[in-house]
């Protein structure tokens, strides 16, 4: 994840008592360490490249050199550039043609013994160059694996240091982010709203059934998190109002960052193949719904990526002998389909399909915490480390009831 301090813009007012003001100082020097470590990485990643690329290159003109100053070789190219010119000559009509039979063999012979030429004189200079370029791709390699153990330790404590300051904002700090709440949201349920612990509250998903799955101790009935997820903008907007506590400027950016986090757990849904399969589909009904999904899954491995109700990604359609082959890599047995779509209907195979993405995201991070959410979308937290260092605040008001 990406590991930059706080913006300011987007952190709001915070009260002159602030009782999480150490743990937010930890958070901006701790993620700002890592921030530079990670850079440090990425330049160490890029050097070992360039020497691995150099090494690389002179091992292929090696190669290649080794194959042209080869006497058996130089002999088969000059006794073919012979044959091709008898070849010629035999065939030739007038005047012109041997000539330019006699042309194409002479400047072949020419090619022959230029290359040849090259590459004894290469083998001869570069022979010592090796060893310092394989020394150099060594040391290169032991600097990237110290820089990435320093940057995985650093963004460890980064993530540390954010849920530290998380869980201070929601129990400690509870009065400094009470009075960042519009009333409209504290009369809506706020955090204190629960489901009881352990219980499980049905809660739509995105194809509108009612699923259930379980949940945290704090949880209301319709958590807003969903909303947002079933793209509700003016409960995104009361979520970014009161991270903002009242700035419009923050507000807009707050508001991004929640579209970010929204497009990221249902991309993180996409990758997964979370799909609800229509039952009544000629192909589908042949399957469970975790047969399904392992079929989708071996059809994203083939690189065939569908969009429920939108086709395929980048236009990619898979062929009958592809779908055969995902079904087998699924552990089905492909005898089952009597019938297997056509090349029309291969296109629209996903369109009656619907993404699962509420009950995906309950089911990986279903408490919300930092570290869920983090684990949860993987390299797509990166964008989103204005939203982790405000996590404290945004986590309660995700998870308090819509209205």
């Amino acid at each position: 994840m990406s590991l930059t301090p706080p913006d300011p813009d987007l952190a709001g007012p915070v009260p002159a008592e602030d009782p999480c003001a150490p743990q937010r100082r930890v958070v901006e020097e701790t993620c700002a360490l890592a921030d530079r470590l990670r850079a440090l990485l990425a330049a160490a990643r890029d050097d070992l490249r360039a020497a691995q690329a150099a090494l690389a290159a002179y091992e292929e003109r090696r190669e290649r050199a080794v194959r042209d100053a080869d006497p058996r070789a130089v002999q088969v190219r000059k006794v073919e550039a012979f044959d091709a010119f008898r070849l010629a000559r035999s065939q030739a009509r007038a005047r012109a043609d041997l000539e330019a039979a006699a042309t194409a063999w002479l400047l072949e012979i020419d090619d022959v013994n230029r290359r040849l030429i090259e590459a004894r004189h290469l083998l001869e200079t570069e022979r010592p160059e090796a060893g310092p370029l394989v020394a150099e791709v060594e040391r290169r390699t032991v600097a990237v694996d110290r820089a990435r153990i320093a940057a995985e330790q650093a963004a460890t404590a980064c993530r540390d240091a954010r849920a530290h300051l998380a869980a201070c904002e929601e129990a400690g700090g509870e009065g400094m982010v009470a009075r960042a709440v519009p009333a409209a949201i504290a009369a809506g349920g706020g955090a204190g709203t629960s489901a009881g612990a352990g219980a499980a509250t049905p809660v739509e998903d995105a194809a509108g059934m009612g699923r259930s799955f379980p949940v945290p101790a704090v949880r209301a009935e319709r958590p807003r998190i969903v909303a947002l997820l079933h793209g509700d903008a003016a409960e995104r907007d009361v979520v970014a109002v009161a991270l903002a506590g009242g700035d419009p400027a923050a507000a807009d950016r707050w508001a991004d960052l929640l579209d970010d986090l929204v497009a990221a757990i249902i991309d993180r849904a996409l990758e997964d193949s979370r799909f609800v399969f229509p039952r009544q589909h000629p192909f589908w009904g042949l399957f469970r719904d975790d047969e399904c999904r392992g079929i989708a899954v071996a059809l994203a491995a083939l690189g065939f990526h569908p969009i429920p109700g939108a086709g395929w990604s980048d236009g990619r359609v898979p062929g009958r002998r592809d779908l055969s082959l995902a079904v087998g890599y699924a552990g089905e047995d492909p005898l089952r389909v009597r019938i297997w779509p056509n090349e029309a209907e291969m296109v629209h195979l996903f369109d009656d399909t619907t993404a699962d993405v509420v009950g995906h995201l309950f089911e990986n991070a279903g408490d919300l915490t930092l570290g869920e959410m983090v684990s949860f979308l993987g390299r797509r937290a990166e964008q989103l480390a204005p939203l982790w260092n405000a996590w404290g605040r945004a986590r309660p008001l995700l998870l308090a009831e819509a209205g």
